[in-house]
């Protein structure tokens, strides 16, 4: 099996990209992951958000071991590892709102398949030699996320015209979103929570007829109100991406969302998220 990949990793309106990427070709280890800062402004001394320092210590911790073992054990570990960081850095971990995390997907190809692990709303999409493609996840917030843009919809009705204003209308909703974290109920996140671990999706897929892997973080997500009716979402976003190739479509995305800077035709909570994707693609060798 020859395996061969494409990354892009790019930053949105944050002050750092909070999005970070692991690509080890020789341990055939490929993830993307969101960081998710603490809603009470954080900055360490070195000017990082707590997002950033979640993705980037998850991303450091995988590039850095040397027996691969159980991907869920090592996310325990992981875990366990931020735990300990936001703990230096004075963090209350009572507090939810205070909490760094992180959302990702992390796949290794072996030799009898894919093992996967996944938490939160990135996304592993698998496409197969006839074209069929199969979420191997989901989005572990959307139930959650679907009240706060039912609330900012209404806002626009009422004559609301600025990204600002309208997230001012959701931000209790997205407080309130915070606390379901880890909880039956609400969505897995990597944010040193020990019930985190309770909340990880993971299995295996074969190899069979399998052609392409697509990892992604939420910024790389259509809006649904482009996508045809007819259409399966997670199909025509895959398609969307292995025709034009996830440069193109990146660029693409980026200049519609910068066509509506203020979140009115396509609802969403900033006007472009941190943008990662992996498209790992299988060979047979002859």
């Amino acid at each position: 099996m020859i395996v061969t990949y494409e990354e892009i990793t790019q930053k949105g309106v944050g002050l750092q990209n909070e999005d970070a990427i692991i690509t080890l070709p020789k341990a055939n280890l490929y993830g993307v992951l969101d960081g998710v800062s603490s809603l009470v402004p954080y900055l360490n001394s070195k000017k990082e958000t707590g997002g950033f320092i979640a993705a980037n210590l998850i991303r450091d911790y995988f590039e850095s071991i040397a027996d691969l073992g159980s991907l869920k054990d090592h996310m325990v570990k992981v875990n366990d590892l931020l735990r300990e960081q936001m703990v230096l850095a004075n963090i209350d971990l009572e507090k939810k709102e205070e909490l760094w995390g992180a959302a990702l997907s992390i796949v290794r190809v072996q030799d009898d398949g894919v093992e996967f692990i996944q938490t939160g709303d990135c996304m592993i999409l698998a496409v197969y030699d006839n074209e069929e493609v199969r979420p191997l996840t989901w989005r572990q917030v959307s139930h959650l996320e679907a009240p706060a843009f039912a609330k900012w919809q209404e806002g626009i009705t009422k004559g609301l015209k600025s990204q600002k204003e309208l997230h001012e209308t959701v931000i209790d909703t997205i407080r309130k979103n915070r606390y379901q974290s880890n909880t039956d109920g609400g969505y897995g996140v990597l944010n040193g929570e020990k019930n985190a671990v309770r909340f990880f999706e993971y299995g295996k897929v074969n190899l069979t007829c399998l052609k392409h892997i697509i990892l992604l973080t939420d910024g790389m997500f259509l809006p649904i109100n482009i996508v045809p009716e007819q259409s399966s979402y997670w199909s025509f976003v895959a398609h969307r991406i292995l025709n034009k190739g996830i440069k193109l479509y990146t660029q693409e995305l980026v200049e519609l969302e910068e066509s509506d800077s203020e979140c009115i035709d396509h609802i969403r909570f900033k006007k472009s998220d941190d943008k990662t994707a992996i498209v790992i693609s299988f060979q047979s060798a002859l």
